[in-house]
Formats: structure tokens, sequence, C-alpha cells
């Protein structure tokens, strides 16, 4: 009987004797747990945050990473942690064909990009691409990254509901679709304006409750899954955070964690996001695609039938985050000086 690759890992750290000082390649058991043992798994968006995050936390269970990215700069950390590194495009069918073949399970996301000219167009090739790319090379188990606003088809996650729709299609396949709902890592990008002008902002209205969620705690949900035993399934499992909060207590917290305990949320009018974003380099319909998510937000249409239970919150607070993320990225970042 053959030992689970974890157990394996296990034996292989406590089970040393001073013949196999820590480090030491020539134990008899490091050749099992690097190949026979320890599955395979192809992280897509490896530079991004869940990506990353992701490989990350498998590469630290000693689990073989396949890291797909645009960028070899980017990729590299992983490669120094041990991630077998695939620089591509996901909008090459073939080469992502490549980099799925083989695994025991690939984690798939469709990354956005808003400076295209047609946003919907290229986010349905990339569906296309990676639903194409998974089936031709027989990836048993397929973790991926979607949102409870797929449903909706518009804004960013335009293309999603097709992403989830292909993949419930495929045929011998365990499928799990993870449902976050508004990423923590989104203030990040609020810190040049609240750098410069001294206030966070945005079109979303500052009183409405947002489950707001890690992605670190949605690499730990992710890993889980792919490290399942893959049996024909399909499941979709929102993932809400620990709590809601609003956008004015979130910018609170933020400016508690950056000493500056007043920081005012601004709501902005739909036009005014879309200028901004123009601005900063967003296409017509980039933009368009963010002011449409903004105002379905304010609707209810996003968190509408969204409930919360024990199995779709997770453990971190903002205030954690904000400790221990956003506090350090504001403090290093060179975006000018306080407004």
């Amino acid at each position: 009987m053959s030992l689970p690759y974890d157990r394996v890992r296990h034996l292989h750290q406590t089970e040393r004797s001073s013949l196999y000082p820590p480090g030491d390649r020539s134990h008899p058991l490091h050749a099992i747990i690097r190949t026979d043992m320890a599955p395979l798994v192809t992280v897509t968006g490896a530079t991004g945050n869940n990506g990353r995050a992701i490989a990350e936390a498998l590469l630290r269970r000693g689990v073989r990473v396949r890291a797909v990215g645009r960028s070899g700069a980017g990729l590299a950390p992983l490669a120094e942690q041990g991630a077998d590194v695939r620089v591509g495009d996901l909008s090459d069918t073939a080469f992502l064909t490549e980099a799925f073949r083989g695994v025991d399970a690939a984690f798939a996301m469709i990354p956005q990009r808003f400076d295209v000219p047609d946003y919907r167009a290229h986010q349905e090739r990339l569906v296309t691409s990676v639903t194409d790319a998974l089936e031709a090379a027989g990836v048993p188990r397929v973790v991926a990254l979607s949102t409870p606003a797929s449903r909706l088809r518009l804004g960013p996650p335009v293309a999603l509901a097709e992403f989830e729709e292909r993949l419930r299609a495929m045929p011998g396949r365990a499928v799990a679709v993870l449902h976050p709902m508004f990423f923590m890592e989104n203030h990040l990008s609020a810190i040049p304006m609240i750098r410069n002008a001294g206030f966070n902002g945005g079109a979303i209205r500052g009183d409405l409750p947002l489950p707001m969620i890690a992605t670190r705690d949605i690499a730990a949900v992710a890993v889980e899954y792919l490290l399942e035993p893959a049996s024909e399934s399909y499941i979709a499992r929102p993932l809400l955070g620990p709590r809601d909060y609003t956008l004015r207590e979130a910018s609170a917290l933020l400016g508690a964690g950056i000493g500056r305990p007043d920081l005012p949320y601004v709501e902005l009018p739909y036009d005014g996001l879309r200028q901004g974003l123009l601005g900063a380099g967003f296409s017509e319909t980039g933009a368009e695609a963010m002011v449409a998510l903004a105002r379905a937000y304010n609707e209810g249409l996003v968190t509408s039938g969204v409930n919360r239970d024990a199995t779709t919150s997770t453990p971190t607070t903002l205030e954690a985050f904000v400790h221990e993320v956003f506090g350090p990225a504001y403090r290093h970042a060179d975006t000018g000086t306080h407004g």
C-alpha cells in the first residue's frame, strides 16, 4: 500500500538520522517525494494576486507546480521556489494545451485586460482558448476562478458565465468553480489616490455592505480542491470573507492603518469614474465594464441571493489585511507624496 505524498513528506522530515542532515538529497525517500508521490498542478495567472498565492501555497506543501504567466520576470520568484515556469499568453491554445498536458489538476482563470479595444471580445477569446486547452489536455481536475456576478453577463466578468458553462459541459472532469466577492486587494489600487488626493473614492455607494475577501483565503480553498482525488463532479462555491464591510468603514480601517484615521470615502458619479479610468489608460469598453459593475453593485444585483454560512465565510479580516498587506504596500509605494 502506498503512502499519500504528504505522509511521505512527514516521514522525510521526521525520520531522519544523523546520516541524513537537513537538505541532504541522498535521503532514500527524496526521489519518491519529488517524483512518484507529489501531484503536478498547473497554475494560470501565476504572476497575479490569486495565481501567485495558489502557486506558493502548493509549493509550500511539496506539490510540483507548473506556473503559467505572460512575464518571465514576474514568474522568476516562483522559479526560485522550484516551480516549472511557462511564459506565454492564454490566447495561445497550443501553448496552453502543452502547459496543461500530463498534470493532475489545474487552476484556471480568465485575466482581465482593460486596455484592449474590445474588452468583451478579448474575454470571450480567452474563455475559448482556456477551455479548449483544458479539454485537449484531458485535465482531470479543474479549479476555476469566477464570481457570483458572472450570472449578470456584464462588467469585468462579462464572459465568465460562458466560462462556467463550458467547464460544466466537459465530461469526466472534477470541476470546482470559486465565487469570491470583493477582493481586499482591490484597495491596493487606491493607494495613489489616497497619497495624492487624500481620500479613497469610487462609484460604489459608501454605505453598501460588501463581502470582502483576502486572496490568501481564496488560495487556501483552491489548494484543497486542487489536491482532492478527481472524480466527475461540479461545484460552485461562494467565498465571502469573514463579514461585510461598507466602503466607508473600509476606508476608515485603511486610514487607521496608515496614520490617517479620518480618511474619507468619496462617492464618484459614474461619468467621473469613467473619465478617471480613461485617463488611467483604460479603453472605452474597459472603462464601461467597470462602470457597469459599479452600477450593478449599487442596484443590489451582485450580492442578491448570496448567503453567508460556515462554508462561504473565510477567516482573514480586513483589519488583518490592512496590518499585513495594505499598510506595508502604502509605506513602500513610490507614487507621490501625501496630499
